[in-house]
């Protein structure tokens, strides 16, 4: 399928509204989009910010379009390399740019460039948080990432971003989740994995860096268990599941981890009804997935 590209140069300072808004029309018939941002990030909330604002702007855009269609797959990508920029480049088969930053790429590429002429306001995203790119030898993410959608990619996209070294990516076994909502479509514990390490193929550019998946199989998962652990990335709305972590490790002896909480999609663990419709969970998207499995079965062939 076609795999575009939107190529913006620095969201810190300027406002990509217009030009995401002008571009989505014209992908209609693809089911992926890129997001691809030229400046270097090196803050973590800056970050945070500019992944939540955007993925949640591109998910609004499509679901005008279609709103059925929420595997649509958007994967915002930061930080690489001029290698790992040409990697990508074989994929994408056009590339969308404001008409005022052209010259951030080489007109000569082998695929359809597009210029869009738009008005890019000013933005200024400032923080008080001293967290940096690579801060962390080693950190722990965990989830269910079923149906892998948004907000699983923000946070994965956050732990990588603190890494240095080693990344612990803990995903729920299957008998936790026996109580889930619509279980009859929750994805096995190898589409989940195989979810997770296709989105950190796109988006990691660092050789020296390596991650580590395992099954969760209880609360603390490999936190419980792994002592060379240094921070914890978690979304705002598990905070007290870090606490547990915490209080565990020390009564046997580990070191405390830095906790890093961040603002992310569709939580499924929040108590905060959807706000807008394309903020969706793994149990959203399971409630539809098994609205078409019902439909499908009704089918009188």
């Amino acid at each position: 399928m076609p795999n575009p590209v939107i190529i913006i140069n620095n969201p810190l300072t300027t406002n990509y509204d217009n030009l995401i808004k002008q571009t989505i029309p014209k992908i209609i018939g693809s089911n992926r989009l890129d997001l691809l941002i030229k400046c270097e990030i090196t803050n973590v909330t800056n970050l945070n910010d500019i992944l939540y604002n955007y993925y949640n702007l591109i998910r609004n855009e499509i679901n005008k379009l279609n709103f059925e269609d929420y595997n649509f797959q958007i994967n915002i990508i930061f930080n690489i390399s001029l290698d790992k920029y040409r990697t990508l480049i074989k994929k994408w088969n056009h590339i969308f740019i404001a008409e005022t930053e052209q010259n951030l790429i080489n007109s000569k590429l082998p695929i359809p460039i597009s210029s869009i002429n738009c008005e890019l306001p000013p933005t200024e995203l400032s923080s008080s948080c001293n967290k940096s790119f690579k801060q962390f030898n080693t950190t722990a993410v965990g989830g269910t990432f079923d149906h892998l959608h948004d907000g699983h990619k923000i946070l994965l996209s956050m732990a990588y971003f603190l890494t240095s070294k080693r990344m612990i990516i803990g995903i729920t076994g299957n008998e936790l989740l026996k109580n889930k909502k619509f279980i009859e479509v929750l994805e096995s514990f190898s589409v989940r994995k195989q979810s997770v390490i296709n989105f950190l193929d796109i988006i990691i550019d660092d050789n020296n860096l390596r991650f580590e998946i395992y099954e969760i199989n209880d609360i603390c998962g490999p936190t419980g268990y792994l002592p060379d652990i240094d921070s914890l990335i978690i979304s705002h709305e598990t905070l007290k599941g870090g606490e547990f972590v915490n209080n565990y490790r020390r009564d046997i002896g580990f070191k405390e981890l830095d906790v890093t909480a961040i603002n992310i999609i569709g939580d499924e663990d929040s108590n905060e009804k959807n706000s807008w419709r394309g903020k969706l969970s793994s149990t959203d998207i399971r409630e539809r997935e098994m609205n078409k499995l019902k439909k499908f079965n009704s089918i009188d062939f």
